[in-house]
């Protein structure tokens, strides 16, 4: 039986997650397989996995566990909840004849990199591919924020869904491997080790 005084360890949910948005929503709509009109569908699979995201950062502040807590709570709002419900206000407002400006999303990212650079710096001391994978993805986020604010064009959409399958793959092998791990109380896929060592 399980140790009902362990902190329940959230991680492979929030993994599986991240990795289901980047291979069935972000790949395939900015690889162009489907039309515009998927967006509000996407916005609604980043909506409902947001909700996820901020009970995991919830459960994670119970169990005083700060990084945790924070890579929830920036996947679930600053990632999830607020770029989500723009899609969705941006489809109804269109709909409604409404003119938006939809470069606001733009600078928006640029701070959420900014964040991820330095959640990447503390993940390292966990695993070092962690790092690599939070800084690209800020590099992402910048690139696409440029897209979003009128800097680049948007045929950039189809060269930065390529990192996003990378990206996805990674997060669905991340997943698997930490719930594998925690389930039978052993490695089962490797992890690797941290890129920063902690000094006592």
């Amino acid at each position: 039986m399980e140790n009902s005084s362990k902190p329940l360890d959230t991680t492979p949910i929030g993994i599986f997650i991240v990795g289901g948005i980047l291979l069935g929503g972000f790949f395939p709509m900015m690889a162009g397989y489907f039309t515009p009109a998927a967006s509000p569908l996407l916005a609604a699979i980043i909506v409902a996995s947001a909700v996820v995201f901020i009970i995991l950062m919830v459960i994670e502040i119970g169990n005083k566990n700060l990084f945790g807590a924070t890579v929830n709570g920036v996947f679930g709002v600053l990632l999830g909840l607020a770029p989500g419900l723009v899609m969705v206000f941006q489809f109804l407002a269109q709909g409604s004849g409404v003119e938006v400006d939809p470069r606001i999303l733009g600078w928006y990212f640029f701070y959420v990199s900014f964040v991820l650079l330095i959640i990447g710096y503390v993940a390292g001391y966990m695993f070092w591919h962690f790092t690599i994978v939070f800084w690209a993805l800020a590099v992402i986020l910048v690139l696409m924020g440029m897209v979003f604010a009128g800097y680049l064009d948007h045929s950039w959409n189809e060269i930065l869904a390529w990192p996003m399958l990378v990206g996805g793959l990674y997060f669905a092998y991340m997943g698997t491997a930490t719930f594998l791990a925690e389930m039978l109380h052993r490695p089962v896929l490797p992890l690797g080790g941290p890129m920063f060592k902690a000094k006592h």
